[in-house]
């Protein structure tokens, strides 16, 4: 016998065993890795989550329907019992409902699956359940649950759907006195939380297109609380409480969070481990010798597994900040702080729940001067793969110091709260430049133009600036270094938005325009290394990128673009607009400060004025600064009007 063969007659002996082993398997996969997605993880747990995801559902679904047509399960004993544990398999975790944002949207495909699946379940069991009393009840709880179980995650899928979400459900109602205001102990963090779900009701429906009034209004009670809180301030706590409220947003989007903590779900919680436990003891009870000894234990496998995951449900739903909410909302004060402190036991606090403490970088000046002659890029480009090479090569990500947050912070808190005649959601450099009085110079690399262009001017002209510009000069303070090191982490994320995360950007970007652009510098990179000898033989000299930038700025950025200064639309603008940067015909005391400031109206308007999709959706895969940056704005807003400063 072939080895083809010996897969065939172990598939047709051990068959189903391998599916209900495997689909066990991969719920305790989702149940250990779901967590991943809050924060920016490695590509291979991703994919590992993804494939499980995926694998979950439909080695279900295949064995289910596998069960329900065999004629074995009768002669086998057991293994009609396993088909209800397909049904609970497919109800999923709490962790996860949804993978990516679109999944929502499928809840009705969802709910035809679970009328189906039960219907082939009930088949299955009304053809192959043995007669044994104690056996047929054991089976029947364990449909109970399935059943409550996947309509669980429907109800979930449904509620989550972005174009039926509701913007005030959230909205606590109750005291307006947190816990730690009624002179209970609460530590930062769990009084962060609070604060994070109270104002909730205002994070979602800034991603549901609701008008400014509706929303500060609706925002009005939780905000009164908020500002009296020992916590609160316009710089760190702010940033720190909308890490958490996304971190909230995404329990709504992909988790079954919005549905456990209604009486329903706590109901579910209430039947799903006394079901699991008596379908344990009852399957003990009927334990016989004419069972296989691998289908027994497979059957102990799935019943202790099943027990173990709804007693893990219940702990979670039980100390989750969902629950610590409602029960202040209640004032349940001496239950909110027995959970808080179990939670403090386990480490369970804000600082797991966030996850956006670094940000994507990439430079086109640096993917431009790469070695040519690199195998691994001459591979992937002979296999048409250069595209997505560029992508995850010559792109990464780094951390988002406290000093860089604070500098983001400082600058929104400061024109939000005193610019009367600049919207910073809405100036998009040009506030920067006319104060500075460079409008009539170079106001064409702001405005007039498409939002990706601009983006990429100033990140050439930055590069090259930083790269030219002598910062370690002693006139030059500290400050002035944290504004270099800052406009470098900002004009890199932004291009790594323009080539990784096109979606992210106000309009999107032009299909290629990255790869058009930066191929101009890519040549003159080649041509600017090899120089002629006498004997008319090219030689490669070994550049550094800072040289290659001086040798740009000598060769194009002496000015001469008088005829296009109205709308230069080359890649080689970006370097005449760094040469103006350098020799400073304004005469300013400090152009990085006007730099940074361009950099940071391009963020604000890119985080205004983008999408509320794309940013759900980028919560699915670890969030994005630009995400954080939107609510910032929201929030700044939100409590200048409630001062009567806006």
């Amino acid at each position: 016998m072939g080895a083809g063969g010996l897969v065939v007659e172990v598939w047709k002996e051990w068959g189903i065993q391998i599916l209900v082993v495997l689909s066990f398997v991969l719920q305790l996969v989702l149940l250990v890795f779901a967590g991943v997605r809050r924060r920016k993880s490695s590509a291979a747990l991703m994919i590992l989550l993804w494939l499980a995801y995926l694998m979950a559902d439909n080695v279900a679904v295949y064995a289910l329907g596998h069960i329900s047509l065999d004629n074995r399960p009768h002669e086998d004993g057991l293994v009609a019992f396993w088909a209800p544990f397909f049904l609970l398999h497919l109800g999923g975790q709490d962790t996860i409902t949804a993978y990516s944002l679109e999944d929502n949207q499928l809840w009705r495909r969802h709910l035809l699956t679970l009328l189906v699946q039960a219907s082939g379940t009930g088949y299955a069991l009304y053809r192959y359940i043995p007669g044994t009393p104690t056996l047929v009840a054991a089976t029947v709880l364990i449909f109970v649950v399935g059943f409550l179980k996947y309509g669980e995650r429907v109800w979930a899928l449904e509620r989550a759907n972005i174009e039926t979400l509701d913007p005030l459900h959230h909205v606590l109602q109750g005291t307006d006195a947190r816990l730690y205001s009624r002179g209970v102990s609460v530590d930062a963090e769990e009084e962060l939380l609070l604060d994070a779900h109270y104002m909730f009701g205002f994070c979602k429906s800034a991603f549901l297109n609701i008008d400014q009034g509706s929303r500060f209004r609706n925002a009005n009670f939780a905000v009164g609380s908020l500002m009296r809180s020992r916590l609160f301030n316009r710089g760190m706590y702010m940033y720190d409480l909308v890490e958490a409220e996304l971190s909230i947003m995404y329990d709504l989007l992909y988790t079954k969070a919005p549905v456990i903590h209604t009486w329903q779900g706590c109901s579910v919680r209430a039947v799903a481990p006394v079901a699991t436990v008596a379908a344990f003891f009852l399957f003990h009870l009927d334990v016989k010798a004419s069972y296989g000894r691998v289908d027994v234990a497979i059957t102990y496998l799935l019943l202790v597994g099943a027990v173990a995951l709804e007693i893990t449900s219940v702990l979670r739903a039980l100390g989750s900040t969902w629950t610590c909410a409602y029960l202040d909302s209640w004032e349940f004060d001496e239950t909110n702080v027995v959970i808080m402190r179990l939670r403090r036991l386990v480490n369970a606090g804000s600082k797991r729940r966030r996850w956006l403490h670094s940000v994507g970088q990439h430079n086109v000046l640096d993917y431009c001067c790469r070695d040519p002659t690199e195998l691994r890029g001459r591979v992937m480009e002979a296999v048409r793969l250069g595209g997505w090479w560029k992508k995850l090569h010559f792109s990464r990500t780094i951390p988002i110091s406290d000093e860089f947050k604070e500098l983001v912070i400082v600058h929104i808190a400061q024109k939000m709260r005193f610019s009367e005649r600049w919207d910073l959601m809405e100036a998009r450099g040009s506030s920067v430049l006319a104060d500075a009085g460079m409008m009539e110079d170079v106001g064409w690399s702001v405005g007039g133009r498409d939002f990706a262009e601009c983006i990429f001017f100033w990140h050439i002209a930055s590069d090259i600036y930083l790269r030219c510009h002598n910062h370690n000069r002693k006139e030059h303070t500290r400050e002035d270094h944290e504004l270099a090191e800052a406009i470098k982490v900002l004009s890199n994320y932004m291009g790594f938005l323009l080539l990784v995360r096109p979606g992210l950007l106000p309009g999107g970007v032009r299909r290629n325009f990255l790869s058009d652009s930066s191929a101009v510098f890519e040549k003159m990179w080649r041509f600017t290394k090899r120089v002629w000898t006498k004997d008319e033989v090219f030689l490669d000299l070994n550049l550094t990128t800072e040289e290659f930038c001086r040798l740009m700025l000598k060769k194009h950025g002496d000015g001469h673009d008088k005829g296009d200064t109205a709308a230069p639309r080359t890649p080689l603008s970006g370097v005449r607009l760094a040469s103006k940067l350098l020799r400073n015909e304004w005469k300013l005391p400090n152009m990085l400060q006007v730099i940074f400031g361009v950099w940071m109206e391009f963020l604000c308007y890119a985080a205004h004025h983008s999408t509320e999709i794309s940013h759900c959706r980028q919560l699915g895969s670890g969030g994005d600064f630009l995400t954080v940056t939107r609510l910032l704005l929201d929030h700044y807003r939100l409590f200048n009007t409630i001062e009567g400063l806006d």
